[in-house]
């Protein structure tokens, strides 16, 4: 069981974008640069004119580590925690986890898709390998 986040106006679209098998993300409409973490005014040009928007769900793992410390009794370990930067939403960096494969499998540069688990009314964004 992972920790969640407390959805608000804000992230509600990134964090329940799952439901529906999509990655959103916020994205200003007047100078069109994406903004994560999710807030109210784009961190680029000041606007409050912001939406979410679905975007490919695919990325390259830009660095990871492999967690073998144990921090909660019904934490399975080992587990990777990378940051992958999304396609199509330049300076979007996401630090998630890589699933669905053995740890050392994982390698700096490798392609990957989205995944969601979902806990409750949230769905948190995974990502996978693409073979």
């Amino acid at each position: 069981m992972r920790t969640l986040p407390r959805l608000d106006a804000d992230n509600r679209a990134f964090w329940t974008g799952g439901k529906d098998n999509e990655l959103r993300l916020l994205r200003c409409q007047d100078c069109a640069r994406f903004i994560h973490p999710p807030r109210p005014v784009c961190r680029y040009c000041l606007s409050e004119n912001v939406a979410p928007e679905a975007v490919a769900g695919t990325g390259v793992i830009d660095t990871f580590t492999v967690n073998y410390q144990k921090w909660h009794p019904a934490m399975e370990v080992p587990f990777v925690i990378a940051r992958v930067a999304i396609d199509g939403a330049p300076d979007v960096i996401l630090t998630t986890n890589i699933v669905g494969c053995a740890v050392d499998a994982v390698d700096i540069g490798d392609r990957v898709r989205v995944t969601f688990e979902q806990q409750d009314d949230v769905y948190l964004p995974l990502f996978e390998k693409i073979a």
